[in-house]
């Protein structure tokens, strides 16, 4: 009985918690509109991101893309997808990035120059008819 009414709760509070996720999701999307529009006032201002740890200096924009470009603290440099950013006045997020993720951006953009560090996707091709 005790299990049953535990896997319960469980279950009730995992509804209850499931529409907050949903609308933190949704308010992050309009905050990410916002922010690509105007990318250039962020030049010079530190990147933070994931426990607002700082991640580097911003140091270039291209809001035509939505991409900036981030000096890491020990010299990476990383294009970072407006997709993955948010806003708080005038402090930048990238609230699911580290420091990790600048360095190893940084990597992939010395292999492949112009490489950006987006937001996973996922891409369903169907098989042509017939």
């Amino acid at each position: 009985m005790k299990i049953g009414i535990c896997a319960f709760v469980l279950l009730g509070s995992a509804a209850v918690a499931m529409p907050s996720l949903a609308q933190d999701v949704v308010q992050q999307t309009t905050v990410v509109r916002e922010v690509t529009t105007d990318l250039n006032q962020f030049i010079g201002r530190n990147l933070f991101g994931w426990g607002h740890a700082n991640l580097g200096v911003v140091s270039a924009a291209d809001r035509h893309n939505g991409v900036i470009g981030v000096t890491g603290r020990h010299g990476e440099f990383a294009l970072i997808s407006g997709t993955l950013l948010t806003r708080d006045g005038v402090t930048l997020y990238a609230p699911t990035l580290t420091a990790g993720d600048i360095k190893v951006a940084s990597e992939a953009n010395l292999a492949h120059p112009g490489a950006v560090l987006g937001a996973p996707q996922v891409l369903i091709i169907e098989p042509p008819p017939g």
